[in-house]
């Protein structure tokens, strides 16, 4: 028999497993509001577009100025380290130039040649670097060599984006001494892959070579280049896995390198590397060479967006019969989701959906609101970020689908207050334009993919509303994609990958159906989630708070024997650096937090406008 002890103990054991299978839900969905966005906060204390810093400087506009004003007039005060650009005042490099230094809150001049500089600075300051298009200088004229030379002897850093033809390499001793170079081996050489040093950017070595033969579809590297013969002493970077396995590896061709010329050095890169938003981490690598220590601020956002997911009707119904034998939304439920959280549950990436209420607009299929309110749920019990895309398979203008979306979801929920809008590849005439929409009201920053010309990583598109550019696929892992998510984490500890998950819904073949895309997603997760765990895991509306007073913020530092003091603006907000050293490792810090990044790198918090950073010896160490 039970004893009557026993028997009120097992009741009572009954009743509270009762409780727990029938009430928790009930309580959840009491406690879970999901018709509010957590995430559409009022942006108004943080810094708009009129708080932004610009940098300031000269050029040849400003030397015009000054000449037809007679002398003295319009002439500038260089108040902080100043870099010269010599090129297309218009072209790609000069774009990339202008964006780093606004972010690093330098000063900039520009150039078309050589010559306009030498007359442009003659009585301005010594400039910090000259960052030089090899196209705008006259190989021809000994000179121009030979004013290179003078900048060097001065203390001026030269950073040749590229190099000139081989010819002029060849031809001019005087420019193998500039450059490093003791002779040409091969004019020029078949590689597979490259060896990125660690050291250089941030995220350690790196080597892009594929072995496997399942791996050469990522190879999107240049395949050929100079093979230069360098000096001894000469600094190597990154170098070039020549096809012949013949090679050794201490002898494998150079492809970004550096000389020492006493206080200056002279930066070199063979191929096209620089091109694009990489070339703002090359920078940044290259300035931290320069010095004992470089401090320069940091958006520190790692953000991931799943665009066009999830999609709430039932559309390509036949294609998805055939493929997966359910719905796109029985796909997206039952086995998209599940294999995305499983995924990023070791990663604990910030997650932003961007979700599409319908593909095509005129396919008769319409959004289903249950779909809308169970993601909701699920999203906001996992702090995931709910955003709305502006996709369209059908056309259909910006305006008539943001309103058909309004529509559907003041129906579904009454209001529902987006925060963040996924613009694709829309215009930018055609982003502003749609966020005229009701619907898009609330949106405080937007998310755009990168364009073929060069624009800027982050930054304002109106007085109150951010844009953050996707930094790479993540449904279409490649080295050289790679290698510019090495760059943006190493320039602005930013990075923002994208998974278009509307080809699962429209698959164009095999390679889109979800069981070939989970392997790249899962790669790519894996990868960036490893390399970069030391930056704070963000959704798009927190990465824009972010974003805002990493723009708005000035600066100055100074460094006293192992005392580094920092100043900051009051932006608002919290605001991040990036600091690098040599051999170095910070030993205390008032005024704010910090945590090491990798070896001779760290993420500084900026608690107070006053900072004071103490430094000691690290062990030794030789990275290449």
């Amino acid at each position: 028999m039970v004893s009557r002890r026993n028997y009120f103990t097992i009741v009572i054991m009954m009743l509270v497993v009762f409780f727990l299978c029938m009430f928790i839900n009930n309580l959840k969905e009491v406690w879970n509001d999901y018709t509010v966005n957590s995430y559409a906060e009022d942006a108004s204390g943080y810094p708009s577009q009129i708080n932004i810093y610009l940098p300031g400087g000269s050029g040849e506009d400003e030397q015009a100025q000054r000449t037809e004003g007679g002398e003295g007039e319009g002439e500038t005060v260089v108040s902080r380290r100043k870099v010269i650009c010599i090129g297309d005042t218009d072209g790609a490099l000069s774009n990339m130039v202008r964006e780093w230094v606004t972010y690093t809150k330098r000063d900039i001049a520009q150039y078309t040649s050589l010559a306009s500089f030498a007359d442009g600075e003659r009585e301005m300051d010594i400039p910090e670097m000259l960052v030089i298009d090899p196209d705008c200088i006259h190989w021809e004229q000994e000179e121009e060599i030979s004013l290179l030379t003078e900048c060097v002897a001065q203390g001026i850093h030269l950073i040749f984006s590229r190099l000139p033809d081989v010819s002029v390499i060849e031809n001019s001793e005087q420019v193998r001494e500039l450059l490093g170079i003791r002779n040409i081996a091969e004019r020029e050489v078949q590689v597979e892959g490259l060896h990125l040093y660690g050291g250089f950017l941030l995220g350690g070595e790196k080597v892009y070579h594929a072995v496997e033969e399942s791996e050469k579809k990522y190879q999107d590297l240049e395949p050929a280049f100079p093979w230069y013969r360098l000096e001894a002493g000469v600094q190597v970077y990154m170098k070039g896995i020549p096809v012949d396995e013949s090679v050794k590896p201490e002898s494998y061709p150079a492809v970004i390198w550096r000389k020492s010329f006493g206080t200056a050095y002279v930066f070199a890169v063979n191929g096209g590397y620089m091109e694009g938003m990489t070339g703002i981490g090359f920078l940044s690598a290259m300035s931290a060479d320069m010095y004992t220590y470089e401090l320069y601020p940091a958006v520190n956002a790692q953000s991931m967006v799943f665009a066009g997911y999830p999609s709430l009707a039932d559309e390509n119904r036949e294609v998805m019969d055939t493929y997966y034998s359910r719905s796109v939304k029985q796909l997206f439920q039952e086995i998209l989701w599940p294999g995305i959280t499983t995924t990023l549950q070791d990663r604990e990436f910030g997650l932003t959906c961007m979700l599409a209420p319908q593909y095509d607009y005129q396919d008769g299929s319409l959004p289903d609101s249950r779909q809308l309110k169970y993601y909701l749920k699920i999203f906001n019990e996992q702090s995931v970020e709910t955003g709305l895309h502006g996709f369209d398979r059908s056309r259909t203008l910006p305006a008539g689908k943001l309103a058909e979306d309004q529509a559907f979801l003041t129906e579904a929920l009454d209001s529902y207050h987006f925060s963040s809008f996924y613009a694709g590849n829309l215009k930018e005439e055609e982003i502003k334009e749609a966020l005229q929409e009701e619907v898009l009201s609330s949106v405080k920053t937007v998310v755009t993919k990168p364009e073929e010309e060069h624009q800027e990583t982050v930054g304002f598109l109106s007085e109150q509303v951010t844009r953050q550019r996707v930094t790479g696929d993540g449904l279409n892992y490649s080295y050289r994609g790679d290698l510019l998510v090495r760059s943006m984490e190493t320039a602005l500890g930013y990075l923002n990958i994208s998974f278009d998950l509307t080809r699962v819904a429209y698959p164009e073949g095999e390679e889109d159906l979800w069981e070939n895309l989970a392997v790249e997603f899962a790669r790519t997760a894996g990868a960036y989630g490893k390399d970069f765990q030391g930056f704070d895991r963000t959704t798009a509306s927190e990465c824009d708070a972010h974003i805002r007073c990493f723009l708005g913020l000035d600066y100055e530092d100074s460094r006293t024997g192992d005392t580094i003091r920092l100043q900051t603006s009051d932006t608002g907000g919290t605001v991040w650096f990036i600091l690098r050293t040599h051999n170095e490792k910070v030993k205390d810090m008032e005024g704010g937090s910090w945590r090491k990044l990798e070896e001779d790198a760290f993420l500084i918090e900026v608690e107070d406008e006053e900072v004071v950073i103490t430094l000691e010896p690290s062990e030794k160490r030789y990275y290449y």
